[in-house]
């Protein structure tokens, strides 16, 4: 949510509250269309990442789920624009898209992977962002019949085939991306032109939605937490519901 870095600068870090509160409203009004759209609206936000009637793909997901790297490879792939809602990482998008059956990618990483990466690049606790994760995909497991479930693994692997998948799915003819070393450096490019230009010089590269040295050593500072036994049951329900989501159905017989 972008509105409340323009107001306070940048450096969403130098307000810590406020990124935490609108965490927190991303938790718990993310669940509900008609109480996020119209806080949305309110705090006049960046209409084009909505869904609408006329979106033509939703992709949503946990944050540092890849959802930048998929965004950017798709983009690449694309011969013509295609009208994307993305980037609230919040479950309404994808309750939208499904009444509207509009075609939807959600990605997922393992909780633990998505937790420990977003609490080091954001300051957010360990505990919030547990209860974020559990908020999205528990809520989007009941509308699992209506996406597509790219896993990160997949996405960093192989983005075409989670496109194609798309297309059998929906009936879409979107371009598929290739997955050469050409192509993903010129997507890794792509995002570090836009953190440059989102987050300035200073701290893209702690903001860069891709692997760096300098957020390795924080992980490993701050991974602990994850460990400690009264995060046993937040974590216990986070892995659950990543296995139910990424289970794949016994064959016919």
């Amino acid at each position: 949510m972008r509105a409340i870095e323009e107001r306070f600068g940048s450096q969403v870090d130098e307000h810590p509250a406020v990124f935490r509160f609108e965490k927190w409203l991303q938790t718990y009004a993310g669940k509900h269309p008609a109480a996020f759209y119209g806080l949305y609206r309110l705090a006049r936000k960046d209409q084009a990442r909505v869904v609408t009637p006329k979106t033509q793909l939703v992709m949503e997901g946990f944050p540092r789920s890849a959802n930048s790297f998929a965004r950017a490879a798709f983009n690449r792939a694309q011969s013509e624009r295609v009208r994307i809602a993305h980037g609230l990482h919040v479950p309404a998008q994808v309750i939208r898209a499904a009444r509207w059956r509009i075609p939807t990618l959600v990605l997922i990483r393992k909780p633990k992977d998505a937790v420990l990466s977003f609490a080091v690049r954001d300051p957010i606790s360990v505990d919030q962002a547990l209860r974020y994760y559990l908020s999205f995909y528990e809520t989007v497991e009941g509308y699992r019949d209506a996406y597509v479930l790219g896993l990160f693994e997949e996405v960093t692997g192989d983005f075409g085939q989670v496109i194609r998948r798309i297309n059998e799915r929906f009936g879409t003819t979107f371009s598929v991306f290739r997955h050469d070393a050409r192509n993903v450096d010129g997507v890794f490019a792509r995002i570090e032109r836009n953190s440059r230009k989102r987050f300035g010089e200073a701290s893209w590269e702690n903001k860069a939605s891709r692997p760096l040295a300098a957020r390795e050593k924080k992980k490993r500072e701050v991974g602990y937490e994850l460990e400690d036994p009264k995060r046993r049951i937040l974590i216990a329900r986070a892995e659950a519901v990543y296995d139910r989501l990424t289970r794949k159905p016994a064959p016919d017989r």
